[in-house]
């Protein structure tokens, strides 16, 4: 999900959720994503709402899944990402089966019982009220539809070469941080939620939940975009001036990743890992058939940019 306002950046100015850290994200995990949706098995022809697509990085993948008799609604919050992949989508083989609305996850622009599928990617880390929001989302998905949850769980991620003290120390302190920056003026965010998805899906009353976990890795010599990910990533967990860090602690943990001579990037031992969390549900609550209409959500969007004709 891209979100229009940036509301944190981190040391060195790299909005975490702009359009160009998403796309340095993708394309860094091109490998798993693929996979990711491969193992999904989504059925040929069906209806899939990709809930927070952000500049439409994901569409490629689930437009080759579900064929072109498929069709896809891509749904964002901001404008600029939005628009951005509807630009994407022009030249593409898959522009016919897509197109791109303003709305919230709560509020999709489409009938009850309508979407076969639901996919949201990196998204549910935002989400103040999880449980609140998946339930709402499935009023759209068809009897026996899936919710499909993408996420990271940063509790899983080690850097080796790097103190593992001071890494302790910065993870603990971030996540903190995150439980209290809520009352600081800042948005809700949880960077630990991968692992609790599927708890958050059977609260929401979905069945049949399943877990499938995807591990991250990466050696020296990393690829460039990989680097890029992971300088963004290390500036990300100090960001915001690090309330519960030591600037000591801070100094050394940036020094890891940025010194010109000393980073872990340029050691033949450096290894990276990290698990992510796809999890799936099944909707089977009766809903009863209404359109949800949401002009005052799309009113600012030029609809000729956001809508492929068919």
């Amino acid at each position: 999900m891209a979100v229009n306002n940036v509301v944190h950046v981190n040391e060195c100015g790299l909005p975490l959720n702009a359009i160009n850290w998403l796309e340095t994200h993708h394309q860094s995990k091109a490998f798993e994503r693929k996979q990711m949706i491969h193992d999904l098995q989504l059925q040929h022809g069906s209806f899939v709402v990709d809930a927070g697509c952000g500049p439409g990085l994901w569409t490629p993948l689930l437009a080759q899944a579900i064929g072109q008799e498929g069709h896809i609604l891509g749904v964002d919050i901001s404008p600029e990402a939005l628009v951005t992949a509807q630009r994407r989508s022009v030249h593409r083989s898959y522009r016919r089966q897509v197109q791109y609305k303003r709305a919230y996850l709560e509020n999709l622009p489409i009938e009850y019982g309508a979407a076969d599928t639901i996919f949201s990617a990196n998204v549910s880390q935002y989400l103040s009220d999880p449980v609140a929001t998946f339930a709402a989302m499935g009023r759209y998905l068809t009897p026996g539809g899936r919710l499909i949850i993408k996420d990271i769980d940063f509790g899983t991620m080690r850097f080796q070469a790097v103190d593992p003290s001071l890494q302790s120390h910065v993870f603990h302190a971030r996540e903190k941080w995150e439980k209290e920056r809520i009352e600081q003026g800042y948005s809700f965010e949880d960077s630990w939620v991968g692992s609790k998805l599927a708890g958050y899906l059977r609260a929401a009353g979905y069945e049949d939940v399943q877990e499938k976990t995807y591990h991250v890795v990466r050696r020296f010599p990393l690829p460039l975009n990989f680097r890029n990910y992971v300088q963004g990533i290390a500036e990300w967990f100090v960001c915001e001036g690090a309330p519960f860090l030591a600037n000591e602690d801070v100094t050394k943990w940036l020094q890891c990743f940025f010194s010109p001579t000393e980073n872990v990037f340029n050691m033949d031992t450096f290894l990276f890992e990290e698990t992510e969390f796809v999890v799936s549900g099944s909707w089977h609550a009766p809903t009863s058939r209404f359109y949800i209409d949401m002009p005052k959500e799309v009113a600012s969007l030029e609809e000729s940019l956001l809508v492929v004709p068919v």
